[in-house]
């Protein structure tokens, strides 16, 4: 069995031009693997703290200096002749010895980059591929019978807004779903051909939120495709973002009260069939208003980003780097099934051409991933693994 012979870790830059970690692990046999972590979104309330340098005069406080060196020389000597198989021991042991409950000492950035270079390398020892086994693992820690059946259902972003969004609108994210009579393959290409399509028919000219959503229907049918029926829609709506003792959206001339807007979200939900609608209220809101997440609770997939809230929601929304470990991803996962909640494996706020979610995607078995546009290296990246897992699987 081969063992760990070292660790190295860097800085390296994410997605939005500012630093993250990169890792290798090397193994005794001379064989090697590497990772990256993604960033968290500043924007959002998040339970685990990143290990960053704060020093203003470099990347403006957002360097990783500090935690490269955490791991480049406290915790990767300490595993050197570790086995990569026993991924819950080093979870645990990274945990106990970061010692905290937002894991501020030793950072989740570093935390995460430790446990999936471990993983990675637990798959290579094993001759298995990551998704083989994770899946393996998962299946042994939860007891619960899960097989390699399936990918997840994806959901393409084609449109986003809010704060860095490509569009002014106030709803985070429009997305659509393919659906599932069309293999992966075919419903990341319709994906791709509708994300440039809505670009040249519409020159990313919207006024309103509503304006976005026709704008993706009518690129839909000019595929000769039926809305609703072959095309499914979704909206992250994050609608804390524009919510300030009352909601201002651009589809209206004056902000609305929660009552009003309560309304207004349940009339788009219908009317457009939004399958799976993520955070429609503010946090606050989303725990009072009982009746409207019923009403919606009944035929839809109401996702939540916000952990607190998932007493109010069917279905869940999961990343990687705001939980940290291999182990916690699946006490997370069984916890969910115990309650019979679905999930939605996502990607970070500020991402790298690392591939490992969509393996661990696989390996959970998740309802639906969510992994950003369809375009963009360090959103591909991930793609094409899913439609290399597809051939293995013989899905297509």
């Amino acid at each position: 069995m081969s063992v760990i012979k070292k660790i190295i870790a860097n800085e390296i830059i994410n997605s939005l031009g500012y630093p993250t970690l990169q890792g290798k692990l090397f193994l005794e046999d001379g064989r090697s693997v590497i990772s990256n972590v993604s960033s968290l979104d500043p924007d959002l309330e998040c339970p685990v703290t990143e290990l960053r340098d704060n020093d203003k005069g470099r990347y403006n406080g957002l360097g990783s200096k500090k935690a490269v060196s955490y791991i480049n020389d406290l915790i990767g000597p300490k595993l050197v002749g570790i086995s990569p198989l026993k991924q819950t021991d080093i979870d645990n042991w990274l945990l106990k010895a970061d010692g905290t409950k937002d894991k501020g000492r030793l950072g989740v950035n570093t935390i995460s980059l430790i446990s999936k270079l471990v993983a990675n390398a637990g798959a290579l020892i094993s001759n298995q591929q990551p998704y083989q086994y994770l899946n393996e693992k998962f299946i042994q820690t939860s007891h619960l019978t899960v097989e390699l059946k399936k990918l997840p259902t994806p959901l393409f972003t084609l449109l986003t807004g809010g704060k860095g969004g490509q569009t002014d609108l106030d709803f985070k994210e429009f997305l659509i779903f393919p659906s599932s009579a069309f293999p992966y393959n075919q419903s990341y290409q319709i994906s791709v051909d509708l994300y440039h399509n809505l670009r040249q028919l519409f020159k990313m000219k919207f006024f309103t939120n509503l304006d976005a959503i026709d704008a993706i229907k009518h690129s839909v049918e000019l595929m000769n495709l039926h809305y609703g029926q072959d095309i499914f829609a979704s909206i992250n709506f994050q609608a804390g973002n524009y919510f300030n003792q009352r909601y201002t959206v651009k589809d209206k001339d004056q902000s609305l009260s929660r009552e009003d807007y309560t309304k207004f979200i349940t009339e788009i939900i219908k009317k457009y069939l939004l399958l799976v609608i993520i955070d429609p209220l503010e946090k606050n809101d989303m725990q009072t208003n009982k009746k409207f997440l019923e009403e919606i609770k009944t035929d839809f997939y109401l996702a939540t980003e916000n952990p607190a809230l998932l007493n109010q929601v069917t279905t869940a929304v999961l990343k990687f780097g705001e939980i940290g470990t291999v182990t916690e991803f699946f006490n997370e996962v069984i916890k969910l099934k115990n309650k019979k909640l679905n999930y939605i494996i996502a990607t970070g706020h500020a991402e790298t051409n690392d591939d490992f979610i969509a393996d661990f995607s696989v390996a959970l078995q998740a309802d639906f991933i969510k992994f950003g546009p369809p375009v963009h290296s360090e959103n591909v990246t991930k793609y094409n693994r899913l439609l290399d897992i597809e051939k293995e699987l013989k899905l297509s």
